[in-house]
């Protein structure tokens, strides 16, 4: 990368910057893959193939352009909710990771309405009172209002997440679970962009009032979910599987997300296209599965690239290169865009960073040549990763073992504390794990977990 850097007359810093793609940051986004339990065990799976073709493809497209950063799933990992398909869809982002050149530890992801076990809200019926309660209120304040009511009840804060118990066992070693508390309502994770300063990813939970008849309008998320702090220097991409549509507070979330996150992405729906806009960008994931009798049977998925041109004004770049299935040739294509272009781009405009600023702010040299993709592993990632990295992959490792792997590193450590009782197995771990984070002990996790393993 080169750069030449100087002071304007307004106090603000330019700097103009050359980008390549080693200064990039890459996302492969994917959606609506329906790992389905339920199917036929009869000959060779066509829809294994399918995903066979798609990891291919990730790895011809993250060979040519670069090692993605994380893979972000927008929801409907799964079928029914169930716990054999997160196992299946689990080793599948496995190989998904490898051909994408990230640890397998580098996914994200959100819960859609597949991932809902709709059995357990048949035996319960008092959670679909319970989302009902909230539909029920006369406006956004008054749904608002009882959803926050139930959620500070434990009893009732139970039942809500009750049918989504199953992704959270899952998704908890990708830190993607969801629970009523201040920091996993929604989760947040940082990506440091290439002039120093953050994208911050946040992940919502718009499957919470997801059950038996989903239709647009039907849902919530509430206002504690799309309250989007703005802070100097760190721009928002936020990722749901049900697009605003489907929300009873619709208005309201589109207004939020419009007005403070640059990047959007969304699930659920099978229509994979790309809508700029003056300061956004949302993109409308195609399905990775979607079922064959879809009158268009179109699978795809996205691969996001995002950096700063950080001369006046400074501009949020987003190219997408977006990618959907042809039968024959039987391979994936680039939907392109007006011109014939590959590549979608937006350029958005950001606030100019203050010159007290820049000392905080300074641009992320280019990274040096790596191995090959393939040959990437979490192990030689972890060696040079910033600390947030070295958590996220304590957590993936901490959650693949067994429950039992699991107390006894917790009991050594002496990282339960009396009211985790009333927890969760999922809860009370991640809060033992950030315990061990803070207070200097993951060196000790790390040795345990090691040796554990080895076992």
């Amino acid at each position: 990368m080169i750069e030449a850097v100087g002071a304007n007359n307004s106090g603000y810093i330019e700097i103009e910057t050359f980008m390549s793609g080693a200064n990039r940051l890459r996302f492969v986004h994917l959606s609506d893959i329906h790992f389905n339990h339920r199917a036929a065990q009869i000959g060779f799976d066509p829809d294994r193939e399918l995903r066979n073709s798609v990891t291919r493809d990730i790895a011809k497209m993250c060979g040519e352009l670069g090692r993605a950063d994380a893979i972000l799933v927008t929801g409907d990992i799964a079928y029914a909710g169930k716990r054999t398909e997160f196992e299946e869809a689990a080793s599948w982002l496995e190989e998904v990771c490898e051909a994408a050149g990230c640890g397998s530890e580098d996914v994200l992801m959100c819960p859609g309405n597949h991932d809902v076990d709709q059995g357990v809200i048949v035996e319960n019926p008092l959670i679909q009172d319970g989302h009902d309660a909230v539909r029920r209120g006369k406006n956004h304040f008054d749904r608002d209002q009882a959803l926050t009511r139930r959620l500070i009840q434990p009893d009732a804060c139970s039942l809500f997440y009750l049918p989504i118990s199953t992704y959270n066992e899952f998704a908890a070693r990708y830190q993607s679970s969801f629970f009523a508390d201040a920091n996993t309502f929604v989760w947040e994770h940082d990506f440091a962009l290439n002039d120093g300063t953050t994208l911050r990813i946040r992940g919502l939970n718009t499957a919470l009032l997801s059950g038996l008849s989903d239709v647009e309008g039907s849902l919530f998320l509430g206002s504690r979910a799309w309250t989007l702090p703005c802070q100097t220097g760190i721009e928002y991409l936020v990722m749901a599987h049900h697009p605003p549509m489907w929300l009873a507070d619709q208005k309201e979330a589109e207004r939020a997300f419009n007005n403070s996150a640059r990047i959007q992405l969304f699930g659920h729906e099978h229509d994979q296209r790309i809508v700029p806009g003056r300061d956004w960008i949302k993109l409308f994931a195609g399905s990775v599965n979607p079922h064959r009798a879809e009158p268009n049977w179109r699978p795809g998925y996205n691969i996001i690239e995002v950096y700063v041109d950080p001369g006046l004004p400074r501009k949020l770049k987003v190219e997408v290169h977006a990618r959907d299935w042809q039968g024959d040739p039987a391979q994936f294509r680039s939907i392109e865009d007006v011109g014939y272009d590959p590549i979608h781009r937006a350029d958005i405009k950001l606030p100019n960073l203050p010159a007290a600023m820049f000392n905080q702010a300074r641009p992320v040299a280019a990274a040096p040549p790596g191995p090959p993709v393939s040959t990437v592993s979490s192990a030689m990632r972890a060696t040079i990763v910033e600390p947030q990295h070295r958590f996220r992959l304590s957590v993936y490792r901490f959650f693949k073992l067994t429950l039992s792997q699991k107390n006894e590193i917790v009991g050594h450590l002496k990282l339960a504390e009396e009211n985790d009782s009333r927890l969760t197995d999922v809860e009370r771990f991640k809060l033992s794990l950030i315990r061990a984070r803070d207070s200097g002990q993951m060196d000790a996790l790390e040795d345990l977990m090691r040796k554990l393993e080895q076992e």
